[in-house]
């Protein structure tokens, strides 16, 4: 069950923030903006903490404060207010308050108070294996996801860049018996082939030039744990081949050595690549890739699951919030029309980078159309000008047919389109029909 966390504050926008925040970060969250609104609410309902303004109409926070401890609630309140005084500090702990955040409120602060107080250890890594989605498929995916986690069988990961493959395969991993165990990344896109094999294998002093030591592997620091190999497409077929052995027999020997270690190591593979095709041109091996392709996870694009554009993009607004300290409550009307447009073609991803750089530069209270890159807008403006451009040759036709029905009476056409002669003038006028 979830800390339940009760706002008051007279600013409908702060409560609507804190409460997006408060919900994103595992907490149970409902707000009031009005003291003696949420005076009976405490009476009717359990809270375990409780975030007040200071100044608001009706009863202030002091007095609100004041209420709740003579109602003997043994609750904790924190006190945020926008008048960040000595003196207001000093009266809102007297009167018992915990602790007092000025506005705008240092959000990151504020969680890691309400989580000592709480007594909830901050997870930080669960906190990043959140999947946002309200797409059937991406649903399907997670309980695929999760009956795979408790095994040990290999799983492959594909889809575009940016689509979520890493997050899925930490999913993987913590739904796992091995949780608690290490989980090591590696991009083997990023990590150059004559340096691949000795940081999967680690080396002994002296196996090639600059081997100055020995070093342990990334087998070695995954033993009992999950190894997620990221672009495993990129891997030559040297190492490939090595790779399909200590899968099979589950042993291997540092580069430079001829002693056999043993291991214990969960696999998790993950490309944007066509495997298959890979392995009909001889880039692939047909056999690796049976071994690893024991469970098939495959993350359809942001284009084709439309429905999770918006709930991810509040998601990012609430994150980018906490990060920049903004208090934006949501997207307007126009903006969540240019997302729900756009194709993105770099997924997720692109969708987190471009929320990011809006609410940088966002001053209003809704994120809007202007904050977006000039691409976006420039899109939606195009789809506007073609939508009225539509709209208004059919009301060009609709009224010639009025006319040509009447004999060219405006009288008669204004009364068979059920519009006034002044209204059926003045669009007539526009579209260049008088």
């Amino acid at each position: 069950m979830p800390n339940s966390i009760l706002i008051v504050d007279d600013e409908k926008h702060m409560c609507i923030s804190l409460s997006k925040l408060f919900n994103l970060h595992g907490f149970k969250a409902s707000y009031e903006t009005d003291a003696r609104a949420a005076l009976a609410t405490l009476r009717k309902q359990h809270f375990d903490l409780v975030i007040t303004d200071l100044k608001m109409p009706g009863m202030d926070g002091i007095s609100f404060i004041d209420t709740v401890k003579s109602m003997k609630l043994p609750i904790p309140i924190i006190m945020i207010s926008g008048y960040a005084s000595i003196e207001n500090v000093v009266e809102a702990m007297r009167c018992g308050a915990v602790n007092f955040y000025s506005k705008p409120v240092n959000t990151g602060a504020l969680l890691e108070e309400i989580r000592k107080l709480l007594s909830i250890k901050k997870n930080s890594q669960q906190e990043e294996l959140d999947i946002i989605t309200a797409n059937s498929k991406i649903n399907e995916l997670i309980l695929m996801a999760g009956k795979a986690g408790p095994t040990d069988a290999p799983v492959i990961i594909t889809g575009e860049s940016g689509t979520g493959k890493e997050l899925f395969a930490a999913h993987i991993h913590t739904m796992s018996k091995r949780r608690d165990k290490p989980y090591i990344k590696i991009n083997c896109a990023a990590i150059p082939e004559n340096l691949l094999e000795s940081e999967l294998f680690g080396h002994v002093k002296g196996a090639f030039t600059d081997a100055r030591e020995d070093r342990m592997g990334k087998f070695a620091a995954a033993e009992g744990g999950t190894i997620f190999f990221d672009e495993i497409g990129e891997m030559s077929m040297k190492t490939q081949v090595k790779l399909l052995r200590v899968i099979q027999e589950k042993e291997y020997e540092q580069v430079g050595s001829d002693k056999i270690r043993h291991m214990d190591i969960r696999f998790i593979a993950a490309t944007n690549k066509n495997l298959p095709e890979l392995i009909d041109r001889g880039q692939f091996r047909e056999d690796l890739y049976y071994r690893l392709n024991v469970v098939s996870i495959d993350i359809p694009p942001l284009r084709k699951r439309k429905d999770d554009v918006l709930p991810l993009a509040r998601h990012f607004l609430n994150e980018m919030n906490m990060l920049y300290n903004k208090q934006i409550i949501d997207l307007t009307d126009e903006a969540s029309a240019a997302f729900l447009k756009h194709d993105w073609p770099g997924n997720v991803r692109e969708l987190k980078n471009t929320i990011e750089r809006a609410v940088i530069f966002c001053e209003e209270e809704k994120l809007g159309i202007e904050a977006l890159p000039e691409s976006y807008r420039n899109q939606i403006e195009y789809e506007t000008r073609h939508l009225k451009n539509v709209y208004d040759k059919v009301t060009r036709e609709v009224i010639l047919e009025a006319l040509e029905k009447t004999n060219g009476s405006k009288q008669k056409a204004a009364e068979l389109l059920n519009i006034n002669r002044r209204t059926l003038y003045n669009k007539m006028k526009f579209l260049d029909l008088l």
